[in-house]
This record gives C-alpha cells, sequence and structure tokens, in this order.
C-alpha cells in the first residue's frame, strides 16, 4: 500500500487529476492524501469519482484554516506550505508528496519502499539552484536583493559542500515516522516564524532536514528547466539528464517547472504524453489561456495558434 499526497487549490485541480490520474494508471493499492484551499465542490467530485473508478482510495483535507497570512512569494499560494504538515495529517510511516506539476510514468511501488532508515526523507537535487550557484546569481528577498551564496551562508551558515545538497521538494519521499520521532514537523513551522525564506516552503524543509536527506537520482523528480537554466549546468550535471531531456530514456517522474498548459508551442519532454492523459481524466475540456490562444509579431518569429493549432506562422 502507497500514500501519496498533493497540494493544490482550484487553479491546479485540473493539473492535479492529470497528476493523479497518471498515478493511476501504473499503480495499485493507493491511497491519496488531497489537501486542498479554496476548491469547488464540483472539483472534489470529479477527481473522488476519478480515483473510485480505480477502486482506490482518498481522504480530502481541507487546509483552509492553515497558514494564512505567511509570505508565498511569487507562487501567490499558501498550497506551497501544505506538505509541511503531513507528519500529523498522516498516521502512517511514510508517504509521498508530490507537487500538482508531476506526472507519472511507471510503477512507484520499489520507489516507494526504498530503506529510509535515519533519513526524514528522499529527495532530488534542484539542478534549478545548482545553476544559479554556479553563476553567483542574485536572488530577491523581501524587498531586496542579495547574492545567493551570500543567503545561504549568512542565513543558513552553509558551505559549498552544503549548497551542492539543496533539493527541489516538489518531489518528497517523506518518513514520517523518523519525522515525527524528531518534531521536525514542529522544527519547520518554527523555521517560518523566526526565518524569511526566498523560496518559502522549500528553503524550509531544506534548512531543517539538510542533515537527514538522502540525495536521489534525478530520474524520480526530472525537472523540465528553462534553456537558460540548462545552459549553466555543468556537464557532470547534464550528463545525469540529458537522456531524460531528449527523451531518449524515461524518468519515473517528470516535474514540469515548465508548464505544458503553458508553452504548448515549446514540444516539452513528454508533454505528448501529458497532454495525452490529460485528455483521459474529467478536465479534457479544461483549456488555459496560453492553450486557446497565442499570438506572437516579432523578429523572431510570427505566429497565431488556436486551442494548440497553428493558423499561420511565418
Amino acid at each position: 500500500m502507497m500514500n501519496i499526497a498533493l497540494g493544490f487549490d482550484k487553479n491546479f485541480a485540473a493539473y492535479a487529476a492529470t497528476t493523479i490520474k497518471s498515478i493511476l494508471l501504473h499503480n495499485k493499492n493507493v491511497t491519496f492524501y488531497l489537501m486542498y484551499d479554496n476548491l469547488k465542490k464540483s472539483d472534489i467530485k470529479k477527481i473522488s469519482e476519478m480515483i473510485k473508478a480505480h477502486n482506490e482510495s482518498y481522504h480530502w483535507i481541507d487546509m483552509s484554516n492553515e497558514f494564512n497570512n505567511l509570505f508565498t512569494g511569487n507562487w501567490k499560494s499558501k498550497t506551497l506550505y501544505f506538505p509541511l504538515r503531513l507528519p500529523s495529517i498522516c498516521n502512517d510511516d511514510r508517504i509521498l508528496f508530490l507537487d500538482a506539476d508531476t506526472f507519472v510514468t511507471g510503477d512507484l511501488s520499489e520507489f516507494y519502499n526504498q530503506n529510509l532508515d535515519g533519513y526524514y526523507l528522499a529527495a532530488v537535487n534542484d539542478y534549478g539552484m545548482l545553476s544559479d550557484l554556479k553563476t553567483d546569481n542574485r536572488l530577491k528577498l523581501g524587498n531586496d536583493t542579495v547574492d545567493i551564496k551570500d543567503y545561504f551562508k549568512k542565513t543558513r551558515g552553509w558551505n559549498n559542500t552544503d549548497m551542492q545538497r539543496y533539493f527541489n521538494s516538489g518531489m518528497l519521499l517523506m518518513n514520517l515516522s523518523e519525522m515525527r520521532q524528531n518534531k521536525v514537523e514542529e522544527q519547520m513551522i518554527d523555521s517560518l516564524k523566526y526565518n524569511l525564506f526566498a523560496f518559502p516552503d522549500q528553503d524550509c524543509i531544506n534548512y531543517v532536514c539538510h542533515d537527514h536527506v538522502k540525495i536521489i537520482e534525478p530520474k524520480y523528480n526530472f525537472m523540465v528547466i528553462f534553456k537558460s537554466t540548462w545552459s549553466r549546468l555543468d556537464d557532470e550535471q547534464k550528463e545525469k539528464l540529458i537522456a531524460y531531456k531528449e527523451e531518449k530514456e524515461r524518468p519515473l517522474i517528470i516535474h514540469y517547472l515548465l508548464k505544458p498548459w503553458k508553452r504548448p508551442q515549446d514540444n516539452l519532454p513528454f508533454s505528448k504524453e501529458y497532454n495525452k492523459v490529460k485528455l483521459s481524466t474529467p478536465y479534457k475540456n479544461h483549456y488555459c489561456r496560453q492553450e486557446i490562444f497565442q499570438m506572437r509579431i516579432s523578429k523572431n518569429g510570427t505566429y497565431l495558434r488556436l486551442f494548440n493549432k497553428t493558423i499561420f506562422e511565418l
């Protein structure tokens, strides 16, 4: 049996449904923990019926009274904080948390049941952060901008080796029993009271769990990133990712930091498969603005696209 958690609101219901459907197509004996805020009853009904059709179970957890008035940065939604509460939401020994912009391509059971003794969680390096660290980028911290390495050195006390272990929070295989034993949930919540984080949830989890994380292969959280981010990665990092980027190998979990529904013209890795699965959900007729209408007039090209079909291109 596997526990899998997601957190989302009405703006991400269609994409969460696609993530859930991708899990259902390849996995059995799953219990979903669906943490939500500002979600329509119709969304709850659609997703519940989809899960029931596969004979799997689910729990809806209303998070509307949690994490109010906290800094969310560019993300605009407090749903990013929801995984911090999973040690008290789920009473089992472990749970897999996935962002609602992820896509599962196969059987998760071997990955889910890996040895986590002594670790709070398993996660994958954040290659966007590694790219930024390499080029000494600056990041926004409240109303200021700061050097990224200074941010980690001065506010976290990290050295360069510590920074290279920074992980992405869009996929977290959580050892809940270990986290409860060491009061990790309480530590994370407290850290939000006394720290200003540039990437609120992700920095918080990295800050508290840094010395107790099992860093695993990128196939378990292959992040679809900007070309500029890719260009700054070193050759060793690119070598780990290139087969997935070119669709020569299939990662087990794909994480769309670039959204296929916002960038349909880009043919992102595995986006055709993603869109095919979306069509098998109750949201097959859901389109965001970029999918309905795209027009560009510039020296780099001119085109008009409607519902992902090119009307003209020059």
